[in-house]
């Protein structure tokens, strides 16, 4: 039987990551749900258009209830912060709509990875992992995997280096306290200082963190990136992978979910590497760690 990949939630992001599954070539059944069912209708309808393109089996709507038996649970439902609202209030109302969603999944499927990608990301990751009964390893957050794609981006077109040959992440929250490991970053082997200077190296993080706010203050919103990044997750899961992705997982030492590389395979989150860091890197850990601490005193 195929993969069968519930997005929960069909708004830009929820939407654009089901067509980027299928033009993908990831061979699954695709099941959406959205409290607008009828918006989650035309969804289904429209990118049911495009499987005669792929090899996913087919596009249906249905229930949180028939969502929870899927194998990988993605989970895009929730507000975006409004212009004024504090993380606090955006986190009391993004964790309630968490819960519901969570317990209408229930009974889960005792062996499915659960994304969360609803923010803030890292706090809600955490508040899921504790309200399932599932391993914590199979729940997961999107985390600072588009960020760091997109500074490794900009060091691609800065130094004429394709970008698949670039190790370099950005860790921590994904949100204003995130960092970029440069210490850690490496081109054949050598480190990243061989071809940047580190003013140059900052100005490029500085871009990396602050495209999301160009783009939403374009066109209100950001979803190819993400869905891309959502899409090409699924395959590493369905295809047991274990490629390194930095994504938001439970970090035992900080207790806290935060982005770390991560070794992302059949099981979920199977192995999490902390990579060495500058002192300096250090401090901008723990200082997004002490944020994180906070953020989980503030849920309800």
């Amino acid at each position: 039987m195929p993969t069968k990949i519930a997005i929960i939630g069909t708004g830009a992001v929820g939407a654009t990551t089901a067509y980027a599954c299928l033009i993908r070539n990831i061979t699954a059944e695709i099941i959406l749900v959205d409290v607008d069912q009828i918006d989650c209708r035309g969804e289904v309808l429209d990118l049911s258009d495009a499987l005669s393109f792929s090899p996913t089996s087919k596009v249906v709507q249905t229930d949180l209830k028939q969502a929870g038996n899927a194998d990988i649970i993605i989970i895009t439902a929730g507000k975006a912060q409004k212009e004024g609202q504090t993380r606090a209030e955006l986190l009391a109302t993004n964790q309630q709509i968490i819960k519901q969603v969570i317990e209408g999944l229930k009974p889960i499927n005792e062996n499915a990875i659960l994304i969360i990608v609803t923010n803030p990301v890292d706090t809600l990751t955490w508040y899921a992992q504790q309200i399932t009964n599932l391993p914590k390893n199979q729940i997961f957050g999107s985390g600072t995997l588009l960020d760091s794609q997109r500074l490794r981006n900009f060091i691609s077109k800065e130094i004429n280096i394709a970008e698949q040959s670039i190790h370099a992440y950005i860790l921590g929250e994904h949100g204003d306290s995130q960092f970029a490991a440069f210490s850690a970053g490496r081109i054949g082997g050598m480190p990243l200082s061989h071809f940047l200077k580190q003013h140059e190296l900052n100005t490029l993080a500085k871009k990396a963190q602050e495209k999301a706010y160009e783009i939403i203050s374009c066109k209100g919103c950001t979803c190819y990136g993400v869905a891309s990044c959502l899409a090409a997750t699924c395959e590493n899961i369905i295809f047991d992978q274990k490629r390194i992705m930095p994504v938001s997982t439970y970090v035992k030492r900080y207790n806290v979910c935060m982005s770390m590389p991560s070794a992302i395979g059949a099981k979920g989150v199977e192995r999490t590497i902390i990579p060495p860091l500058s002192p300096h890197e250090e401090d901008l850990l723990h200082k997004s760690v002490n944020k994180l601490k906070k953020m989980k005193e503030d849920l309800v």
